[in-house]
């Protein structure tokens, strides 16, 4: 259980959860976090601790903020964004 999830923007950027995207390690991983943060469900990247202790602010501080975010899991869930994972298995499953 997780209220929000810290990580680089990277495959972690499509998981089902409020994300606060950390400095991202390759140039590659930028995309991600733009990603995320369109999709309502993750923050643009924080490239600094202060940028990120100012997530961690409205986080705590803006009830609406994570709402937001948790409301767009939601929205996102109903149209399958999270689905990338299921869609590849039944495509090899198909294949057989």
């Amino acid at each position: 259980v997780a209220d929000v999830l810290s990580c680089k923007p990277s495959e972690l950027a499509f998981y089902c959860l409020p994300k606060l995207h950390i400095r991202r390690v390759g140039d590659h991983e930028a995309d991600s976090a733009k990603r995320a943060s369109e999709c309502g469900d993750g923050t643009l990247e924080a490239r600094e601790v202060p940028d990120a202790m100012e997530y961690v602010d409205l986080f705590l501080n803006q009830k609406d903020f994570l709402i937001n975010m948790n409301e767009a899991i939601v929205r996102n869930n109903e149209i399958g964004i999270y689905d990338g994972c299921k869609k590849a298995v039944e495509l090899c499953v198909a294949r057989k």
